[in-house]
C-alpha cells in the first residue's frame, strides 16, 4: 500500500485576514481569477485575487451559505430565505428562488452544481438548536425545485466527481460522507454508500474534487484536509494551523492552488491565542493535482 503523503502545516500560508466567525463555501471564479468565500455569521461575501493580492468585502442582508457560478455571468448566492443573483460590479440583485422563506428558523447551507447545470444544495437550522429541520434540494435546469430529503441537521461536503456520475454529500452531524450514484442526464440519485466515517470529535465539512477524481475534505476538529481516492482510502493529509478548517477549493491560474477557509466560532480565548489564523483564508500549493472541471460547473436554470 502506498505511503500517505503528508503536507506539513508550514505549507499553509494566510492570504486574506478576515477574522470570519465561520469562513466557508469557497468558490473559484476563473472568469475573473477571484476566490470567493463567505463569513457566514458576519453576513459578508469576501473576495481574494491571488494574482495581485486584492481583497474585497461585500456586506449582505443575511447569512451567506452558498456561492456558485452562474452561466450568464456573476454568482448565485444562497442567503437565509433563498437564492439571489450577484454581480461583483453592482452588488446583490433580485431573489431568484425563495427557499423556505416562510420558516425563520432555517437558512441555505452548502451546495454544488452538476455537469449539466443543476444546483444541489441544503438547508439547516440557523438558531443553534441543532434540530434536524434541514432539507436537500435540487434546482433543475427548467427551474423546477425538488426537495429530495428532509430531517437533515447540517448539509455539507457536496461535490460531483469529474465524470458527474458520483454525488458526494454529508449530514455533518452523522460524521459520515455518502457517495451516491448519479445520473447526470436525468438528475436522479441512485444507490449510495458510506464513503468515509469519522470518529467522535471530528466531522466532515466542505469538499472539492480534483481532476483525478479524488475528494478533498475539510475535517472540522481535525486540523487537517484529507485527499481521499474514489475507493475512500486516504492518499494525502494536509496539516493545518487551524483546528476547524471548513472548506478546500482548488483554483488559481493553473488549478494547483488549494484554498482553505476556516472558522473561529466555538473557540475560546485560549484556543484563539493558539490559533491566530482561525477565520482567515489559507493557501497551499499542491503541484501534484489539478482542479477538476466539475468544480467550475455553472448554474443554468432558467429561474436564474
Amino acid at each position: 500500500m502506498a505511503k500517505t503523503r503528508v503536507i506539513p502545516r508550514e505549507a499553509a500560508v494566510p492570504v486574506h485576514e478576515a477574522n470570519a466567525l465561520t469562513g466557508e463555501v469557497a468558490c473559484w471564479d476563473e472568469r475573473i481569477s477571484v476566490l470567493w468565500w463567505a463569513d457566514i455569521q458576519g453576513q459578508r461575501l469576501l473576495g481574494f485575487s491571488p494574482e495581485n493580492g486584492r481583497q474585497e468585502t461585500h456586506n449582505l442582508p443575511g447569512m451567506l451559505g452558498l456561492i456558485v457560478l452562474h452561466a450568464s455571468g456573476g454568482l448565485v448566492l444562497g442567503l437565509e430565505d433563498g437564492l439571489y443573483s450577484f454581480n461583483p460590479a453592482t452588488g446583490l440583485g433580485a431573489r431568484l428562488v425563495a427557499i423556505e422563506a416562510d420558516d425563520p428558523r432555517t437558512r441555505v447551507n452548502d451546495g454544488a452544481v452538476d455537469t449539466k447545470g443543476r444546483l444541489w444544495f441544503g438547508t439547516m437550522d440557523k438558531t443553534g438548536s441543532g434540530d434536524p429541520i434541514g432539507s436537500l434540494y435540487c434546482l433543475s435546469i427548467d427551474g423546477t425545485l425538488r426537495r429530495l430529503q428532509t430531517k437533515i441537521r447540517v448539509p455539507n461536503t457536496m461535490s460531483f466527481s469529474p465524470d458527474g456520475r458520483t454525488f458526494y454529500w454529508s449530514d455533518s452531524r452523522t460524521r459520515t460522507v455518502q457517495a451516491c450514484d448519479y445520473n447526470p442526464e436525468s438528475g436522479e440519485i441512485g444507490s449510495s454508500r458510506a464513503f468515509v466515517e469519522y470518529p467522535e470529535g471530528a466531522s466532515p465539512d466542505g469538499s472539492c474534487v480534483d481532476a483525478e477524481g479524488a475528494l478533498w475534505i475539510a475535517v472540522v476538529g481535525g486540523a487537517r484536509l484529507e485527499r481521499r481516492l474514489p475507493d475512500g482510502s486516504v492518499d494525502t493529509i494536509v496539516e493545518l494551523p487551524v483546528s476547524r478548517p471548513t472548506m478546500p477549493r482548488l483554483g488559481g491560474p493553473d488549478g494547483r492552488t488549494l484554498f482553505v477557509t476556516s472558522q473561529r466560532r466555538f473557540l475560546n480565548a485560549e484556543r484563539l491565542a493558539r490559533e491566530p489564523l482561525a477565520g482567515d483564508l489559507l493557501m497551499v500549493r499542491a503541484e501534484f493535482v489539478r482542479a477538476a472541471t466539475s468544480n467550475l460547473a455553472r448554474v443554468r436554470s432558467v429561474a436564474a
